[in-house]
């Protein structure tokens, strides 16, 4: 978000402190202090090294939900329980890799936006849950 000036980790505004930055060249990170600075670069490389379980999770969960599809047009009811096993799958992804869009991050910060990720996964696996035992 241009004109936000906010820490790239914690989300705390920046108004008047003192600014630590770095960038690439394409986007300004900026942080409130040197710790926070260290606490991202640890948070983005557990996020690069995590990516390939959250892509697995992602296209599973899927996959799931596209054969529950195929089955409920069938007629058969194993299509509701492949449906909310993808839907529950989905959510668990979300709650253990709770990776968001990069305006999310410089909208909040990513200490926010990894637990308004959370949040979002519990809705959604307890969706999924609804859909195993009502659905």
């Amino acid at each position: 978000m241009a004109g936000r000036n906010i820490c790239s980790y914690c989300g705390k505004k920046l108004e008047g402190k003192f600014c630590y930055g770095c960038g690439d060249g394409k986007t300004k990170e900026i942080y409130c202090s040197v710790e926070c600075l260290e606490k991202h670069r640890m948070a983005l490389e557990k996020v690069r090294k995590n990516m390939k379980w959250f892509a697995a999770g992602i296209a599973v969960s899927v996959l799931l939900m596209l054969s529950s599809a195929f089955l409920s047009a069938g007629g058969k009811e194993s299509g509701k329980i492949t449906g909310g096993c993808g839907m529950l799958l989905l959510g668990l992804t979300v709650v253990l890799f709770p990776y968001c869009t990069p305006e999310t991050y410089a909208m909040f910060g990513y200490v926010k936006t990894n637990r308004l990720g959370r949040v979002i996964g519990v809705l959604v696996a307890i969706f999924g849950l609804w859909m195993l035992f009502e659905g």
